[in-house]
């Protein structure tokens, strides 16, 4: 991505066009053990690689989970991304592990989010895809969990139920990612939030002639607080012209001309999404 580190992101009420967003995932591991792998119930997830998304209904949730995880002293996200696309992804490759998984850096996070410096996310087609990566992990990947964790400290598997809430995200190795912790307003469903995302994507990629994704994630398990988060990403360009549009005050215009209300509250967080396995 490339945005500098140091760049903050800032949506206030009156920006409502920039519900574009989330913070999450899976596969990642606390430093006690190999069997920090707990068999959470999930409420599913949608995979964000195009061909996965593709082959799915909109309606029809993906297994997800995360990891919050703090880099151990001396180490940087460069070295942890290494570590994840050569031995972790082997370990994946060679075990054919039906699944995705991106590392989210922290770029610009607001309280109480704000402290992991990374979360790693995985996703899952199904829960038999789940249950076979995780007895995979437990039964052989003692020597792939003990490098990782000189790397990063993580906490236990937060779980959320992820929706497909406009177009598909582009491959790409690297990308802006905006999370928007949202709470609804008093009478409004998360189909709401679902339709005004839809709305609201559409809407902006027309605006750019481009393609940035959206989806809508959902509290499973291990996580409370709010009641979804709003995710865009898509290839910095992208990304770049809709934030441009939202600044600018084209994007508010635009969705009063075509009466789209913004249904909740809205908080919004920068992160760069890395690539480390994609099926």
């Amino acid at each position: 991505m490339a945005l500098p580190p140091g760049f903050i992101f800032a949506v206030s009420a009156s920006y409502p066009m920039l519900v574009l967003a989330v913070h999450v995932g899976r596969h990642f591991f606390k430093k006690k053990g190999i069997d920090m792998f707990k068999r959470l119930l999930v409420v599913g997830a949608l995979s964000l690689s195009v061909s996965a998304m593709a082959a799915h209904h909109e309606e029809t949730p993906m297994i997800s989970e995360f990891y919050e995880c703090s880099l151990n002293e001396g180490v940087t996200v460069s070295q942890v991304l290494d570590f994840a696309r050569s031995d972790f992804k082997a370990f994946a490759d060679k075990n054919d592990f039906a699944m995705n998984s991106f590392i989210w850096e922290a770029v610009a996070v607001s309280p109480p989010y704000d402290e992991p410096d990374l979360r790693w996310v995985n996703y899952f087609p199904t829960w038999g895809d789940y249950f076979a990566s995780e007895d995979a992990w437990r039964a052989t990947a003692q020597d792939v969990a003990t490098n990782l964790f000189e790397l990063v400290s993580c906490s236990k598997a937060r779980t959320l139920a992820v929706h497909n809430a406009g177009a598909q995200p582009p491959a790409a190795q690297e990308k802006p990612l905006i999370a928007m912790v949202c709470n609804l307003d008093e009478g409004k469903s998360i189909g709401d939030a679902l339709a005004y995302r839809k709305a609201v994507n559409k809407m902006a990629n027309e605006m750019i002639d481009g393609s940035v994704g959206s989806a809508v994630f959902t509290p499973a398990l291990g996580i409370t607080g709010f009641d979804y988060v709003a995710m865009v990403t898509g290839t910095t360009q992208d990304m770049a012209n809709v934030m441009d549009n939202v600044r600018s005050g084209k994007a508010l215009k635009a969705m009063r001309a075509e009466g789209i209300e913004n249904p909740a509250q809205c908080v919004a967080d920068l992160h760069r999404s890395h690539l480390v396995v994609s099926r």
